[in-house]
């Protein structure tokens, strides 16, 4: 198989992989980015082309950023490093990174995994979980991200009425009207630190 052909057939997954691929030089700029960075950053791969990848983090994150990207320039291969990046609604983020430095092309290539709804259910309060069912976690998983209905459906291998159905009861257990009440309501309990049990006992 001729080279060019690989060359090709790399490049093609990479427009199909749900992970974001960057392509950035020693000096920190965006010189490529795949496809998949609009669907979890909310930005098209022109917004980030040129400009420094560090603008995009989190400014609590930059620091630890900038170390970790001088580990990878000094030629070792990292995975794992995890920071957040500001949506373009405003929302952070959650990012896993698989990244080496390419010296023959000066650039330093980075995988990123969006893992933002993990995060966010690691980190919510159980009394919170606690009046779900398995499958409705599941589901309340992929609502807390950008995905549509449609899409939550095609990931989860549901049909779209059963879908449907799931979050209607999610929305009715939790006693908000839609997804914007769901995400006010998840992210006041996440802050305050307290589940709809305890806040109800009050």
């Amino acid at each position: 198989m001729k080279s060019e052909l690989i060359e090709d057939l790399v490049a093609t997954a990479a427009d199909y992989s749900p992970d974001a691929i960057f392509l950035v030089n020693e000096h920190g700029r965006i010189r490529h980015v795949s496809p998949a960075c609009e669907d979890i950053f909310g930005y098209s791969p022109g917004d980030f082309v040129d400009q420094f990848i560090i603008d995009f983090v989190v400014p609590a994150d930059q620091d630890a950023t900038r170390q970790e990207a001088k580990e990878v320039l000094a030629g070792r291969k990292r995975v794992g490093f995890e920071n957040r990046y500001r949506h373009r609604n405003g929302e952070d983020v959650y990012v896993t990174w698989s990244a080496r430095w390419l010296e023959h092309e000066r650039l330093r290539v980075g995988v990123a995994r969006d893992v933002t709804a993990l995060r966010r259910r690691q980190a919510a309060p159980p009394a919170l979980l606690s009046v779900l069912a398995r499958h409705e976690r599941k589901v309340l998983e992929l609502l807390l991200t950008d995905a549509n209905e449609k899409q939550i459906a095609e990931r989860l291998g549901l049909a779209a009425s059963t879908t449907h159905s799931y979050i209607t009861g999610i929305f009715r257990k939790y006693g908000v009207r839609g997804r914007a009440g769901l995400m006010s309501l998840w992210l006041k309990q996440f802050s305050n630190g307290i589940g709809i049990a305890q806040s109800d006992g009050r």
